[in-house]
């Protein structure tokens, strides 16, 4: 006989009533958010959640978290997923709201007024809290809730004996293991024991049962999150001072890669000429240079000029050779064996001639077969650079095509604009080319991202100096960075001697770029301008004041830093994360662009990212423009000079596609020479999408 669940444990270890309905008033106002208020719903599946707790705590007292995830358990395998994204974000809002990061005063509760814990592994500050001593040594060393209460009273009481203002986890872990030992249980403190990581925190990593729901998808993944949360912490103690470690964990900035601290957050490869005499030597050294530098890089490595004019192929005509070579390039082994950070990928970057056959053609026709086929998971971005004054001539009309309906089915092709500026363009930056000499690369040693939505709501001279505060604070953490890489590499022995410092270092450590993420301009515009219009020239001049800042203040340090837009939405995420109620939402920081009325696109979304310059066009994928229309698009495009480069989003991300199963040529194996079709490329048949056209051939 299944027994009835009685009683909860609170998170301060007391012990309460059951009650059923509180769990259904949780899922009703999560059901709300979603615009399903469904009591009846709610009541039914708080009565599944119950039953599942009577099955799996029978003869145990469940915790307020153990109930929580419960529900989150049951709302996901009953199907309901958009009210378990709900109920997710209800339940952060509200341990939000439970973890402020100055206590003045508790109200009588029991609870001290302490000082503030940092803990680098979750990467934020809190309050003193004894009650979350208590629950921790209930749930992770199964001690009986009366003695954990006993020895948190007694690691508060030296805690606040010393009168510090700040603690850290580990100390606080320290205090309670040797407070264990004293009360006689040893066999407990192995329970508490740091392995790098707390070992319970370390096995909630493996097993995929972390806080934040993160999941490594295989062995590799794991080995590096393990690998970063422990390099985090040595980064934020050794690496980093107080002053940017402070507002790295109170999220008003964001340390990219801070768990690689030995590594470039990117780099731009450049060859010369010299280095391969025909087609396939070019490609082996592109691949050799990707296979050596991809390690060192946790982002993007760029690839500058991966396709020049001119090239030639011994014993195969030209679109032949250029075919194999594109084939090669993509399916070589130094695209899978490069870094394995989550987000890092490779961009080659070409400049796409108005002839056919070229090698920058054949890149975007394999390109496009790989990615039919679902060989997608080291596939490269492509950016591809057209004069913007020769766009509308009739030999790019003919290339262009294929490259616009390769790129409206990916979303992996970047159309740049080749302009009279020199600019170093990627999926992720557009800068000032910098003097080069030689063929080292230019490293991109560390992004930083600044949370400019914490400041909205003040006065525009309290917003800028708040924001030059922080712009200071992020310029001061690329330059740590750049010292401890430096250190790294001071003499022969040091273990990054060879790669940045050497006869020929690859990364040298005083050349590139330091990147900036200015996260939630418009929010902090929109809340203190009035009007849509107003707020964009708002934004306008918070994004050209922190350029000019941010290159003063690299300077004053001998670096240089440029502001560069949050690519991934990582720090747009975290900062939404641990956002207070009253703060604007983080976004990405785009504005709305009002295409040309004679286009006549329909479902077709316009954002402009304006520190990149970079237009998207999002529209459904079963509505994707025809090449004709994207190139018509193009012409205007390249006419405006706001816009720098056009990227096409097809919607869903289909990142897996079946293959062609039409007759003819297969994708991506030597076929038939290339021919023109009346009317531009075909359309293919049996892909599932019929608004995309001319497949890769």
């Amino acid at each position: 006989m299944i027994s009835r669940i009685t009683k909860v444990r609170k998170r301060d270890g007391r012990l309460v009533e059951f009650d059923e309905a509180k769990i259904a008033d949780a899922v009703h106002k999560a059901g709300v958010a979603t615009g399903r208020e469904d009591r009846f719903l709610a009541e039914e599946l708080a009565g599944v959640v119950t039953l599942f707790l009577e099955k799996n705590f029978a003869g145990r007292v469940p915790g307020i978290e153990d109930i929580q995830d419960m529900v989150e358990k049951v709302l996901i395998e009953t199907g309901h997923a958009r009210l378990a994204k709900a109920y997710i974000l209800y339940r952060e809002r509200r341990a939000r709201a439970r973890e402020v990061v100055r206590v003045e005063q508790t109200g009588g509760l029991g609870e001290a007024a302490g000082p503030v814990v940092g803990s680098p592994v979750r990467g934020r500050l809190t309050s003193w809290s004894k009650a979350r001593i208590t629950d921790a040594l209930s749930r992770e060393a199964d001690l009986d809730t009366k003695v954990a209460a006993q020895v948190a009273a007694s690691v508060e009481r030296r805690i606040m004996e010393r009168g510090v203002e700040r603690v850290t986890t580990s100390v606080i872990r320290s205090l309670v293991e040797a407070e264990l030992f004293d009360r006689g249980f040893q066999d407990r403190v192995g329970r508490q024991a740091l392995i790098g990581l707390p070992r319970f925190d370390l096995d909630a990593l493996v097993r995929g049962k972390r806080h934040d729901g993160w999941r490594a998808d295989g062995p590799a993944p794991l080995r590096r999150a393990v690998s970063n949360s422990v390099l985090a912490q040595y980064a934020l103690s050794e690496i980093y001072g107080e002053d940017v470690v402070d507002a790295h964990l109170g999220a008003r900035l964001h340390v990219l890669d801070v768990g690689s601290p030995f590594e470039w957050a990117g780099a731009a490869i450049r060859l010369d000429r010299s280095e391969a005499g025909d087609g396939d030597a070019w490609v082996t050294a592109i691949a050799r240079r990707i296979g050596r530098l991809g390690p060192l890089v946790t982002r993007e490595l760029l690839v500058e000029d991966a396709a020049p004019e001119g090239l030639e192929w011994a014993g195969s005509t030209g679109a032949r050779g250029a075919m194999a070579s594109a084939r090669r390039l993509l399916s070589h082994t130094a695209l899978e064996t490069g870094n394995d950070a989550a987000g890092f990928r490779v961009v080659l970057s070409a400049g796409l001639p108005d002839e056919p056959d070229s090698l920058a053609e054949a890149l975007v026709r394999e390109h496009w077969a790989r990615f039919r086929s679902g060989r997608v998971q080291h596939l490269p971005e492509l950016v591809l650079r057209v004069p913007a004054a020769r766009i509308d001539e009739a030999g790019y009309r003919t290339v262009m095509l294929p490259v616009l309906a390769a790129a409206a089915e990916t979303g992996r092709i970047l159309v740049a604009w080749d302009r009279d500026d020199a600019v170093l363009a990627s999926s992720w930056y557009r800068l000032p080319a910098p003097e080069r000499s030689g063929t080292a690369a230019m490293p991109i040693a560390s992004a930083v991202a600044v949370n400019l939505g914490a400041l909205a709501g003040r006065s525009e001279d309290d917003l800028l100096e708040a924001l030059d505060q922080l712009l200071v604070l992020a310029v001061k953490a690329a330059k740590q960075k750049r010292t401890f890489l430096a250190a790294l590499a001071a003499d022969p022995a040091a273990p990054l001697y060879r790669v940045a410092a050497g006869a020929r270092p690859v990364l040298p450590l005083g050349k590139g770029y330091d990147l900036v993420h200015l996260v939630g301009v418009r929010a902090a515009a929109d809340r203190l301008a009035a009007g849509a219009a107003g707020a964009a020239r708002l934004a306008g001049r918070l994004r050209s004041y922190a350029s000019v800042r941010l290159a003063e203040e690299g300077r004053a340090v001998r670096l240089r830093v440029a502001a560069a837009p949050d690519r991934d939405g990582e720090a747009g995420r975290r900062f939404a994360a641990v956002a207070r109620p009253d703060d604007p939402e983080p976004h990405v920081d785009t504005e709305g662009y009002a295409l040309p009325p004679e286009l006549c696109f329909h479902e077709v979304e316009a954002r402009l990212e304006p520190s990149s310059g970079t237009l998207t066009l999002r529209f459904p994928r079963e509505a994707a423009p025809a090449p004709e229309a994207l190139y018509d698009a193009a012409c205007l495009l390249a006419r405006d000079p706001r816009v720098d480069a056009v990227r096409l989003a097809p919607w869903p991300d289909r990142s897996v596609l079946p293959p062609r199963r039409s007759g003819g040529e297969n994708p991506g194996t030597e076929g038939p020479e290339r021919t023109e079709r009346p009317g531009g490329p075909e359309r293919p048949r049996d892909t599932g999408n019929p608004g995309s056209a001319g497949g890769p051939k």
